[in-house]
């Protein structure tokens, strides 16, 4: 296959799925939103710096690995499941905080280098991450992909997902967006809060039944 016509039928499958709100898309909103700019692109650039490690581990093989590797897939499953149910904890005491009503130019102590951190953890430990590089990624792939091809593909997931998480962050720094959040806050980081700890315990029961 031409190599630009991987990259159409990559992104006809990677856009889709980051526009599904998930793991990746709460820490960056909720990055931007609590903390500041510079926060929220930190974690975007962690979640894409992981979206593209993913990729290049399965461009050169790992994938396949993974692929026939249930033990060690199951391991990192439940490993994801832990960080994220954490995640989901924190989210949940920050909805009651009355410090977490944090403004533009009043970011957290937290430094950018660890909401880079948390961006990349979090995407590397996604669920939906780790099934889409492992599986669909791989496929389409496919074994017979050359290198100009396996390249190109992973420099896409890499624009895909550093344009995609930088706008997320563009729109939720917006002064109207981030009001209206304000006043709505601990009811949705109470939501989120939730959604966060079902991926969590949905990732455990799956790895922990075999499926």
């Amino acid at each position: 296959m031409n190599p630009w016509n991987a990259l159409a039928a990559l992104a006809a499958v990677y856009v889709p799925m980051l526009a599904l709100p998930g793991p990746n898309f709460l820490a960056v909103t909720r990055a931007s939103l609590d903390e500041s700019r510079r926060h929220g692109v930190a974690t975007a650039l962690g979640v894409a710096s992981g979206s593209t490690l993913q990729a290049t581990l399965a461009a050169v093989g790992v994938g396949w690995l993974l692929g026939g590797a249930a033990p060690l897939l199951r391991m990192v499953a439940l490993a994801g499941s832990a960080y994220l149910l954490y995640l989901a904890i924190s989210m949940w005491r920050g909805a009651g905080s009355a410090t977490s009503q944090a403004r533009p130019g009043q970011p957290r102590a937290a430094s950018t280098a660890a909401s880079y951190r948390t961006g990349l953890l979090t995407n590397l430990t996604n669920p939906k991450a780790l099934v889409f590089f492992s599986t669909l990624f791989v496929a389409l792939l496919g074994p017979g992909s050359t290198p100009a091809e396996r390249v190109v593909e992973v420099a896409g997931i890499c624009v895909l997902s550093t344009t995609w998480h930088l706008s997320l962050v563009t729109l939720f720094t917006n002064p109207a967006v981030r009001e209206r959040y304000l006043r709505a806050r601990p009811a949705l980081l109470r939501v989120a809060s939730l959604l966060v700890g079902g991926f969590g315990l949905r990732l455990a029961f799956e790895a922990l039944s075999g499926r």
